[in-house]
């Protein structure tokens, strides 16, 4: 009987081990797809800011032809107007030539005088009508200029919403994979996104943000310690699990190369405004454009808040917090970690819309332009 027990026992452990190991190897496909799809999204992301730079580029240099297109048009109207007064005495003077003053009853002086100011005429009408051929050259250059940038913008737009639709592929398939997290981690960090939710200021979210960082290593240390103190009670060793990482994978990505948003620098860290110097970076942008994580971190908070529109903030590391405000929508929770260059949301799709960038280290806002290396 006790050696039936024993193989019982024996079979029932190598049962365990081979459930555990087939566990592991599950979690571990499952790491490596998720690796593989977040590296997916930091190149999508990479091509579609490609083509909203272009895009942005595009629909400047299109906004400069038009401007100098009506200028020139403008020149050749005022031009015309001027020579326009001069036209019947200088056809006039075709029809009777200059050697008929000659002949007139009239003084020699004022003859000198006619003969004079009918020559200054004769020499402003060149002028005039040299400085409007020009114009009208110009007017036309810049006109089939501005046809081409039209092309080239109406390119521009197709291959940004080409590069927007792969991305947005590439997030349907990211969804029917299964999360890394587990459903403890997920209700912890939508609790904690709902404190935070409710501060009144941005500093008071951040505060928030930290003390539930603390909180989770906190509780995580408390788990590893039960875990390594019932192994420990145990006779045998047994496989634990494998502690969720507290820190994303290693990223291949510089630190710091990576632009938020392809867009132009409207405000910079310090500058005046109605609520004192600037806390941060403000970037104007195209119309639906891609906003992307500049460093790899956890998204401790993503949520609509006051009135920074659409919010998220990320957990760099080191006591480091980025805030990317402004979007119209998002495409992470809270909880996520996130790669370097990982798309984090999009930009209203019309209007002139703006991302707003702070960095805090901390609790401190800092300027975040060594980070974004601009």
């Amino acid at each position: 009987m006790a050696a039936q027990t024993a193989a019982e026992a024996q079979r029932q452990a190598a049962e365990a081990r081979r459930a555990a190991e087939a566990a592991e190897e599950r979690r571990a496909e499952a790491e490596a797809e998720a690796e593989r799809l977040a590296a997916e999204r930091v190149a999508g992301a990479a091509r579609a800011q490609e083509a909203e730079r272009a895009l942005l580029d595009a629909t400047e240099r299109a906004e400069a032809l038009a401007t100098a297109e009506a200028a020139a048009r403008a020149e050749v109207a005022e031009l015309a107007a001027r020579i326009a007064p001069l036209l019947p005495v200088l056809m006039r003077v075709a029809r009777e030539p200059a050697p008929l003053l000659l002949a007139a009853p009239m003084p020699p002086e004022e003859v000198t005088l006619g003969l004079a100011a009918m020559r200054g005429m004769v020499r402003e009408a060149q002028l005039l009508a040299a400085r409007l051929r020009d114009a009208a050259t110009r007017a036309r250059e810049e006109a089939e200029a501005l046809d081409a940038a039209r092309a080239r913008l109406a390119a521009s737009e197709a291959a940004a919403r080409e590069a927007a639709a792969a991305l947005d592929a590439q997030f349907a398939e990211a969804q029917r994979n299964l999360t890394l997290q587990t459903r403890a981690e997920r209700r912890a960090a939508e609790q904690a996104e709902a404190a935070i939710a409710r501060a009144t200021s941005l500093a008071e979210a951040l505060a928030r943000v930290e003390a539930a960082r603390a909180r989770a290593e906190a509780a995580r240390a408390r788990a590893e310690a039960r875990a390594a103190a019932a192994a420990a009670r145990r006779a045998r060793p047994a496989p634990a699990p494998a502690p969720e990482p507290s820190a994303p994978p290693a990223d291949p990505s510089p630190p710091g190369s990576i632009a938020p948003v392809a867009g132009r620098l409207v405000r910079g860290f310090g500058s005046p405004g109605e609520g004192g110097p600037a806390r941060g970076l403000t970037f104007s942008a195209a119309p639906g454009a891609r906003v992307v994580t500049p460093c790899a971190g956890s998204v401790a908070f993503a949520a609509p808040f006051r009135s920074y529109g659409q919010l998220v903030i990320v957990e760099c590391g080191a006591g480091q917090h980025l805030v990317l405000g402004g979007m119209a929508r998002l495409d992470v929770r809270a909880g996520q970690r996130l790669r370097a260059g990982e798309p984090v949301g999009v930009l209203a799709p019309s209007g002139s819309p703006t991302l707003y960038v702070e960095l805090r280290r901390r609790g401190e806002a800092v300027d975040p332009r060594p980070l974004l290396r601009i």
